[in-house]
């Protein structure tokens, strides 16, 4: 019987992993009465340029854990550095959410931009249960955006690599199983004029989410580009995040 291959993948000089591929910052007191916000930064982006974010959702009155990443996720032209740092981001929320729990905290949320967006994107369901609710600052297709980084796709070409065949090693991350979202709430913010995840493709990834269960908003935001609408979203935080809170009609909106 003829089998279905894959695509032939590129022979490469196996590269060791950093081991530790995250780093994280607690912000204000957990308490049972306060909501804690899984704060993933944007790639290449340290925690010490999104503190004004942070600062603002510290106000809005949540208590914040904040992730940034490594930038060899994508400038080590290895794929399987980004589902191994997103096993450790999910582990890690995993260990954080028992501890807070423990101490009687109930309610957690999060708050992901970019590669921040995507690393949550594979933490929530059956991964991450107790992540109820969470802003998905941009989203799309993880392959493409590393398409659009000329030095990561330079990388990436000179070790064999191609965009179809990192869609294809990347499609579990694309799009996961995320079992059953009952009771989940997400919102999407987004730019028509975000060129790398622009606003016309997130639909595609509504499908699943509204299929297990979710209720999914989308949020139009004033930007010119990927990098605006990431900023615009930052600083419209707790607007998001009460909006993703609130039970509320699926749809679109914007948010001025």
């Amino acid at each position: 019987m003829a089998t279905r291959e894959g695509p032939a993948l590129p022979a490469v000089r196996p590269m060791r992993m950093p081991d530790r591929l995250f780093q994280s910052e607690e912000f204000g007191a957990s308490s049972p009465a306060t909501a804690t916000i899984f704060f993933v930064c944007p790639y290449s982006t340290p925690i010490q340029k999104v503190r004004f974010a942070i600062r603002r959702l510290l106000r809005a009155g949540y208590h914040v854990v904040a992730y940034q990443t490594t930038t060899a996720v994508f400038l080590e032209p290895d794929p399987r550095i980004l589902p191994k740092l997103i096993s450790q981001v999910r582990e890690d929320i995993r260990s954080l959410i028992a501890r807070l729990a423990s101490q009687g905290v109930t309610e957690f949320g999060f708050f992901g931009s970019s590669l921040g967006s995507f690393i949550l994107y594979n933490c929530i369901g059956r991964e991450t249960p107790e992540l109820r609710w969470g802003v998905f600052n941009t989203g799309g297709d993880i392959a493409q955006g590393v398409w659009t980084m000329p030095e990561a796709r330079q990388r990436y070409v000179a070790r064999g690599w191609s965009l179809p065949l990192l869609e294809a090693e990347w499609a579990e991350l694309q799009w996961p199983d995320f079992g059953r979202l009952e009771g989940c709430r997400f919102v999407f913010a987004s730019s028509r004029r975000d060129k790398v995840a622009p606003l016309s493709n997130i639909s595609q990834y509504l499908g699943p989410m509204f299929q297990a269960g979710a209720e999914v908003s989308v949020c139009e935001v004033p930007a010119i580009s990927h990098r605006t609408a990431v900023i615009v979203g930052l600083w419209k935080g707790p607007q998001l995040v009460h909006r993703v809170r609130a039970e509320g009609p699926r749809g679109t909106s914007s948010l001025q």
